[in-house]
């Protein structure tokens, strides 16, 4: 059976305000207090959930932790992830390290990727990290790379003309 033109507005928007939704733990929090004030505006919770995807239930507990704690109680706690597997002092020192050359360790390299950076944690700390991870670490202490002049305008210009 297909969807009414309303029916396809509605999932269309619903997606759209999950979407957004989920990028900030501060958007959610907003998004819960509308759904608590068209409670207090006499919505019904079952009404409410359905036009929004959510369950009644999930609702339900959003109430609560409203009147139990407050705005505060519609905050998502933090979460903190998986500890490090440096220390705050061996990610200060490793930061260090970034700023030389990795074949001042040994490395066959004269400037850090993760395959270096990799290879420099087993060595040097006993910490395996995924490549991947290691791209990510680079990423975060590298030290900003000098700007390159620009390039010669007229040279750009010949490399696109026919």
């Amino acid at each position: 059976m297909p969807q009414s033109s309303t029916e396809q507005q509605i999932a269309q928007l619903r997606d759209a305000v999950r979407k957004q939704v989920g990028h900030s733990r501060e958007k959610r929090a907003c998004y819960r207090a509308f759904c608590l004030l068209m409670i207090l505006q006499g919505q019904r919770i079952s009404d409410i959930a359905e036009a929004l995807g959510e369950h009644s239930r999930t609702i339900e507990r959003w109430r609560k932790r409203f009147n139990e704690q407050g705005i505060d109680g519609l905050l998502d706690d933090t979460s903190p992830g998986r500890p490090s597997r440096l220390s705050e002092q061996n990610m200060e020192r490793l930061a260090q390290e970034l700023r030389s050359p990795p074949s001042r360790y040994g490395l066959d390299a004269e400037r850090w990727r993760g395959r270096q950076l990799q290879e420099h944690l087993k060595t040097h700390y006993q910490v395996e990290l995924s490549l991947r991870q290691c791209q990510r670490l680079l990423k975060k202490l590298r030290p900003t790379p000098q700007v390159r002049p620009k390039e010669n305008p007229h040279r750009y210009e010949a490399r696109n003309t026919l």
